[in-house]
């Protein structure tokens, strides 16, 4: 007895001095700032980057399995070039490629002015009348893009996508607290996000005067499934504030505020699945749902096409805070609530918007 004790103290000191003497895996981190850094940095925080294109060349560039991390801070990154993330790294759930502000909106010290702006200038392809321009392209799994600004493309007859997954195959994209804001006719999106594959999640993010916000695309056996949108607020849609193409019933779809939008839902003209729409308000929209494809609005949706809805407010108005003008000074202050319900009024219970803590308390006030 006193001999297998021994044994077995020998054994755990072995495994306790093979862990520690495993090597740690290091997040790969790089700092992009557009103010101060330099391409010719190597990405530290006191020697940050310029652009997030040589971010990405340095990630493309690697076979490192993750994760990897690349923070942005304040200021405006103008591309004029589309930026593309594609290799082969072994990125998994836990350890994801992120993209994201230095400054995330949930951070108490964070304003609107705190966001990394994003506008594109990227010259669109294919044809003289119908061309399109990406700005992110997403080639690899599991990836997040937090707490970024997207401006439209100024080029005219442009269509725009702010984020671009092409691939059937890929799965598991993320984009979180991040505001597309639309300029009019200047500044324009077709798309602020379209992705092909499975598992694309949308959450608390906000977009204003835009043409369709989120299409949920192709995936390659057909359906596409572990698609989400939640906690978003949508204004002024010109088109659809959502479009599914092949995704599944699973879609899941609630604490969003759809407003002041053309067509709530838009939907291949083969999708006739009934989604799940719950704890949202859709008013002052002028159509419910339609079919469509990228060549054409057929029109709205017959009693063929119906929603499961729980919750659902569609009578109201939706108030949102727009910037102000101080009287101390001839300048346009945002405020922190910049773009989100005004407090008091009808949707500012909801939760939706760039601020996940704000929607977690609403959560514990319902459960209690």
């Amino acid at each position: 007895m006193k001999r297998r004790g021994s044994l077995n103290y020998q054994y755990i000191f072995l495994v306790v001095m093979v862990v520690i003497s495993a090597p740690l895996v290091n997040a790969e981190v790089l700092f992009v700032d557009g103010s101060n850094g330099n391409d010719a940095n190597p990405g530290t925080k006191d020697k940050p980057l310029r652009t997030i294109a040589r971010a990405a060349t340095i990630v493309n560039s690697s076979k490192e399995p993750g994760p990897t991390m690349i923070k942005v801070g304040p200021g405006i990154y103008i591309m004029d070039e589309m930026i593309t993330f594609e290799n082969q790294r072994s990125y998994t759930r836990d350890a994801r490629l992120i993209i994201e502000a230095t400054i995330l909106p949930d951070d108490p010290a964070w304003r609107p002015v705190h966001m990394p702006i994003i506008l594109s200038t990227v010259q669109g392809i294919f044809s003289a009348n119908e061309m399109h321009a990406l700005t992110l392209r997403v080639e690899v799994n599991h990836v997040t893009i937090r707490g970024l600004s997207f401006l439209g493309n100024p080029r005219p007859r442009t269509w725009h996508y702010a984020v671009h997954r092409v691939g059937k195959h890929l799965r598991d994209l993320v984009i979180a607290q991040c505001l597309f804001l639309g300029g009019g006719e200047a500044l324009r999106y077709s798309s602020p996000i379209c992705a092909n594959g499975e598992e694309l999640v949308v959450d608390h993010c906000i977009f204003y005067d835009c043409d369709i916000p989120v299409i949920f695309w192709n995936a390659e056996d057909g359906l596409s499934q572990g698609n989400a949108m939640r906690y978003c607020i949508v204004d002024g849609v010109d088109i659809a504030a959502v479009w599914t193409c092949q995704t599944d019933v699973d879609f899941d779809f609630h604490h969003n505020i759809v407003t002041r939008s053309q067509y709530f839902w838009m939907r291949a003209p083969n999708n006739k699945k009934k989604y799940i729409v719950r704890d949202c308000i859709l008013t002052d929209n002028k159509y419910n749902s339609g079919f469509g494809t990228a060549s054409a609005i057929y029109g709205q949706t017959g009693p063929e096409v119906t929603f499961g809805e729980k919750n659902v407010i569609k009578r109201g108005t939706i108030q949102l805070e727009k910037s102000l003008l101080t009287p101390e000074a001839l300048s346009v202050a945002r405020p922190r609530g910049y773009l989100h319900v005004v407090p008091g009024t009808l949707g500012s219970d909801l939760g939706a918007g760039l601020f996940k803590k704000a929607a977690s308390l609403q959560e514990q006030t319902n459960n209690n």
